[in-house]
């Protein structure tokens, strides 16, 4: 069997749905990072799409080689890598034309930047936990449920400035928050 071929199951064998969705809850986890390193090496929106949707298929068809616990999207941004090498070297009029060496020390710079990120996003999570209730309340009107400040202040019969400085006050503690957690992890590492 070819190497990125879909494992086929046997005829009359039970199809395993807690496969597929594992892999889709871990896909639409990563999604957002992966489109933005493809992008990043290839700087055109629709290429990236294109290659994306590439990666995700490969992902799929190697998704019995993934380590269950090992960081998933770390494994995918690896093959994307891959898949964009092969995408620059099959381009014959792109703006800036890399060679391979160029490439990896771009692609090298790209995960570890998304590396930050993830780090970042991991202090963002926790920080968001330790906020007193008001201001993360607010934070989640405003961010998550995409409310506007007016509508935010409106329901909970306070003033606009009220509810900016509100806004402002759970900003910078997550502000502070995040930055002593990436301290902390620079420390220690």
């Amino acid at each position: 069997m070819p190497e990125d071929s879909p494992t086929t199951p046997a005829p009359g064998a039970p199809i395993d749905f807690d496969r597929g969705d594992r892999f889709a809850r871990l896909l639409l986890e990563v999604q957002p990072r992966l489109f933005g390193f493809v992008l990043s090496l290839t700087h055109d929106r629709q290429a990236a799409m294109d290659v994306s949707q590439e990666v995700g298929v490969l992902l799929w068809r190697k998704f019995d080689d993934f380590v269950p616990g090992t960081n998933f999207g770390a494994w995918a941004l690896k093959i994307a890598r891959f898949k964009v090498m092969e995408w620059r070297r099959a381009q014959s009029k792109l703006p800036i034309n890399l060679d391979e060496e160029a490439l990896e020390l771009l692609t090298d710079e790209a995960e570890k930047l998304s590396g930050h990120q993830d780090n970042r996003l991991a202090a963002l999570e926790s920080c968001l936990e330790r906020l007193p209730a008001k201001q993360r309340q607010v934070i989640d009107e405003r961010y998550v449920e995409k409310n506007t400040v007016v509508g935010i202040a409106e329901r909970w019969n306070r003033s606009r400035v009220a509810m900016h400085q509100l806004l402002k006050k759970a900003h910078e503690s997550l502000r502070l928050c995040i930055q002593e957690q990436i301290r902390k992890e620079r420390q220690s590492s």
